[in-house]
């Protein structure tokens, strides 16, 4: 039986608890103001990009924002100035790592964050998401001189080496060093990898693609796991880049997508059906084309997918 003291405790608890929960709810509502109203009041759209995200986004050598997010962002900030009936509309760019971003976004520092972004469950308690704009997914870059072991396993070839798939998997895959970025899905993918298998290896972090591949390039890790079509693009401009390699293989397939701020309808609206209308019309073909190559039968599926009638 509770007594009345242990009643008391547990309404006090109870309103604790729903005092939090108010709180979490009204954070976003509070954090900004609607972007939109921001923007007409400004008439200033500010792009945040994350720089080492390359063919996503870019800081080019010249300081300008380049890259298939940021097209698409411009593509945003001209609808965002037809939309409010601006007759000039000045777009700034801001660089910052992908954590700090979604910190931006929710605070109101930038309207729209452009990269390489994941969209998942756990960022959305903090930020929105537009549609997709591209069909990512965590693959690995490795030396060419990498173990044969591990080439086999990372390419899923465990079995074609011995019948029992987890002894074979668990032996090529100890012992070795694997880099990934902080904060990211692959980080988060890798750890869950090790733990699950047991596997008795060493996980180290950077705070950028490129360091990630230079540990590989100077053998100070073994394997670097991230997001494929930056792997293949970092790769091919590296120095050194003909010592490593890109496996064909994806480990995961996510949805990339722009960033916008959680519970602001009217501008996430007006972000999806520009994409929408790019994704109807073909338009998305001149910007997808200029980053990735002619989009294939596939990509012109995931498109129409995509886009809102």
């Amino acid at each position: 039986m509770t007594g009345a003291g242990g009643q008391s405790s547990a309404k006090l608890m109870q309103a604790a608890l729903a005092a939090l929960l108010m709180g979490l709810l009204l954070v976003p509502a509070l954090s900004s103001a609607q972007t939109l109203e921001r923007i007409q009041r400004t008439s200033t759209f500010t792009v945040g990009f994350i720089p080492d995200q390359a063919p996503f986004s870019i800081k080019a050598a010249d300081g300008r924002a380049e890259g298939y997010s940021i097209g698409l962002c411009r593509k945003v900030a001209d609808s965002v100035k037809a939309a409010l009936g601006l007759t000039s509309l000045d777009v700034k760019y801001i660089a910052t790592p992908m954590e700090p971003g979604f910190g931006m976004v929710a605070g109101g520092e930038v309207d729209i964050l452009c990269g390489a972004v994941t969209a998942t469950l756990k960022r959305r308690a903090r930020v929105s998401f537009s549609l997709p704009v591209y069909s990512g997914g965590i693959g690995v870059l490795l030396r060419r001189d990498a173990h044969p072991s591990l080439v086999n396993v990372l390419e899923g070839d465990a079995r074609r080496a011995s019948p029992r798939m987890g002894t074979t998997m668990n032996r090529g895959l100890v012992n070795h060093i694997y880099a990934v970025h902080a904060g990211t899905t692959s980080e988060q993918w890798v750890r869950k990898k090790v733990y699950t298998l047991g596997i008795i290896s060493r996980i180290v972090t950077v705070d950028t693609h490129e360091k990630g591949v230079d540990l590989v390039a100077r053998k100070k890790a073994d394997a670097y796991f991230a997001d494929r079509i930056i792997l293949e693009n970092y790769a091919a401009r590296s120095q050194g880049h003909e010592d490593l390699m890109v496996l064909d293989r994806y480990f995961s397939h996510e949805p990339i997508a722009l960033v916008t701020a959680r519970g602001d309808e009217d501008f996430r609206l007006l972000v999806d059906t520009t994409l929408s209308d790019l994704y109807h019309s073909g338009a998305i073909s001149d910007i997808y084309t200029r980053y990735f190559g002619k989009p294939d039968e596939m990509t012109d599926l995931l498109f129409e997918i995509y886009a809102r009638p």
